[in-house]
C-alpha cells in the first residue's frame, strides 16, 4: 500500500515544533518550489547555524542535481549567508 510521504497529520506536528527560522525556511521553500515533500531541521544543536533541507518537488524535473540545488542556493540566498553550513537534498520524484 501507498504511503505519502507528506500527511496532513505529520506536517501539523511537524509544524508545531518548528523553531522560527525553521518556519522561516520552509514557508520560503513552499511558496515558490510547491513541494510534494519537504522536511527543515536544524542540526546545529537549535543555535541556527546549520540546517537540513530535504524536498522532493515537480520544479526540478528535467535540472541537473546542481541546477536544483542552484534553484534552492537563490530562493534562500539572503537567509545562508548568516548560516555556517547546509545539508541539501533534492529530487525530482
Amino acid at each position: 500500500m501507498f504511503k505519502p510521504a507528506f500527511s496532513f497529520a505529520r506536517l501539523s506536528r511537524r509544524l508545531l515544533s518548528f523553531t522560527p527560522e525553521e518556519k522561516l525556511i520552509f514557508d520560503k521553500l513552499s511558496k515558490q518550489l510547491e513541494p510534494k515533500q519537504i522536511d527543515v531541521r536544524d542540526v546545529s544543536g537549535g543555535c541556527g547555524s546549520m540546517f537540513a533541507i530535504d524536498i522532493t518537488s515537480d520544479k526540478f524535473n528535467g535540472l541537473s542535481m546542481v541546477k536544483q540545488h542552484k534553484l534552492v542556493n537563490k530562493i534562500l540566498e539572503d537567509d545562508i549567508k548568516r548560516w555556517h553550513g547546509l545539508q541539501l537534498r533534492t529530487r525530482s520524484k
